[in-house]
């Protein structure tokens, strides 16, 4: 019996032992980081959704945005896997492309990157003061490489038309500064339905950006803007998030609350 008892005793010992030499260790895990950097783009009279705008690109150092725009290419791909062919908006300083290194860099992630071509489309920022024909034969190689070509914070000056009217671009992004000084003044709505009927004769597309006011939504909306986008549509979101997107937050409020009668202005 006691032969038995010592048996049992050691094969105690020798299970707890082995139990705690077994029990996982604390480990530092780590998480791919939520990065919040996307805006939704919607129609606006349906409001569904239309493709995202890469903020992380809003800057100017060329390095920098080099890597920034590797990750927005992976992160188009990354949808594409998952059965969304999201049309992506990745924002372009324009003085960057006065460096052949910077172009020859840009164009090897474009076409290493082997994605659908008609996919991108690339919003030009700071480019008011600049001359066009400092930039032609790069924006040319750009519309050979598939890419779709924009103009981001436009707001109706002389020097913006020139480059709106050179046969260059696809898309307008209005600035809300433009949209509201519209909602104000004779002469900035004379300005606004000028931009508007030129992009309808060109069939260009056109956005209202920055939507933050319901007013600033109906402007657009009754002056038969294609596109918008802002917080009031939707907040900054991630890469995962977007999969899930498919109508604005606007339209849901709007759902979910009583229907009124709302203009702009009042």
């Amino acid at each position: 019996m006691k032969d038995h008892q010592g048996i049992y005793k050691n094969l105690k010992y020798w299970l707890t032992k082995k139990i705690h030499i077994e029990q996982p260790q604390n480990k530092d895990i780590t998480f791919e980081e939520q990065l919040i950097y996307l805006d939704s783009i919607f129609e606006c009279q349906s409001q569904e959704f239309a493709g995202a705008v890469c903020n992380d690109l809003f800057q100017n150092n060329p390095s920098l945005y080099l890597r920034q725009f590797k990750n927005a290419l992976d992160s188009i791909a990354y949808w594409h896997c998952h059965g969304r062919a999201i049309q992506t908006f990745l924002p372009l300083t324009t003085s960057m492309l006065s460096s052949k290194e910077f172009v020859f860099e840009y164009e090897q992630y474009l076409m290493a990157s082997q994605l659908p071509v008609g996919l991108i489309r690339v919003p030009l920022l700071d480019y008011k003061n600049l001359e066009l024909s400092l930039f032609e034969n790069q924006l040319l190689q750009f519309q050979r490489l598939g890419l779709i070509l924009e103009l981001k914070n436009f707001s109706g000056s002389d020097a913006e038309l020139v480059w709106l009217n050179s046969n260059l671009f696809k898309g307008v992004h209005i600035s809300i500064g433009f949209v509201r000084a519209a909602m104000m003044t004779s002469l900035s709505k004379e300005r606004f339905n000028d931009l508007m009927i030129t992009c309808k004769r060109q069939n260009y597309h056109t956005y209202v950006e920055g939507i933050s006011l319901v007013h600033d939504f109906n402007f657009a909306n009754e002056n038969e803007v294609q596109f918008c986008y802002g917080p009031l549509m939707m907040p900054p979101v991630s890469k995962h998030q977007l999969l899930k997107i498919t109508i604005s937050q606007l339209n849901q409020s709007f759902q979910s609350s009583p229907k009124k009668n709302i203009h702009y202005g009042k």
